[in-house]
Formats: C-alpha cells, sequence, structure tokens
C-alpha cells in the first residue's frame, strides 16, 4: 500500500490566535479542532468545506519559521465572487491574472504564508 492523500498541512505562525480568526472569519474555513494540551501546547485544525485535506496552525518546530509556506492553492469555482468576499474580510488579494487557461490571485496570511486562489477552467483540472 502507498500514499492515498495529503492529510494535513501544517502552516507555521507566531500567534495561533490571531492566525485562527484569519483562517476562520477572513477565508471562511472551518473550525475543526481546537485543543489545549498545555498552555503552550494547543492544536488547531481547519478546512475549507467540504475538503479532505486540513491544515494547522502551528507554532514553528523542526527549522520552520512563521511565514516560510509559500504556494499553497486553493480553489474557487468564482474567483471574481470569492475574490470580492475576500476583500469585503480584509484579505489583501493581487489582481487577478489570467495564465495558462486559469485565473489566479494570490494572498498571504498574518504571518506572510503564501497562498494561491484559483479558478482553473476544465482542462487544466484533467
Amino acid at each position: 500500500m502507498g500514499i492515498s492523500r495529503v492529510d494535513t498541512v501544517s502552516i507555521p505562525v507566531s500567534d495561533q490566535s490571531q492566525a485562527l480568526l484569519f483562517y476562520r472569519d477572513a477565508l471562511g474555513f472551518e473550525l475543526i479542532r481546537d485543543h489545549h494540551a498545555t498552555n503552550q501546547k494547543r492544536w488547531i485544525q481547519l478546512a475549507p468545506k467540504g475538503a479532505e485535506t486540513t491544515i494547522s496552525l502551528v507554532i514553528p518546530f523542526a527549522g520552520m519559521k512563521a511565514g516560510s509556506i509559500q504556494g499553497l492553492v486553493v480553489q474557487t469555482d468564482d474567483i471574481s465572487s470569492t475574490y470580492s468576499g475576500l476583500t469585503d474580510r480584509g484579505v489583501a488579494l493581487s489582481e487577478i491574472v489570467t495564465l495558462m487557461g486559469g485565473r489566479f490571485a494570490t494572498f498571504a496570511d498574518p504571518d506572510g504564508n503564501g497562498w494561491v486562489l484559483i479558478e482553473a477552467n476544465s482542462h487544466m483540472l484533467a
């Protein structure tokens, strides 16, 4: 048996509470788990609605630095509408660019972790 899917991606952040507000309230990710093991150990796990892969907001470990993750891609069916909704909630996005048959915009979380919002046409997804 081999690897079957990506389960969770760790996003290194400097302030888990601040990051939670951004991912839950600004991006609209659903909170799956917010567990405090101790005052200094907290597991926050979120995902876009209906997604299989989740993210965890972690205090940097094993050489990670807050803001060091770049190029994570999230998909939308309507980039114009999603773009408008995100900007209304305070997310700073780049301009929408059309490239290779898809439409893209980029943004970052409060620590500088970089994301790409994509509306791909059907032949890009095949």
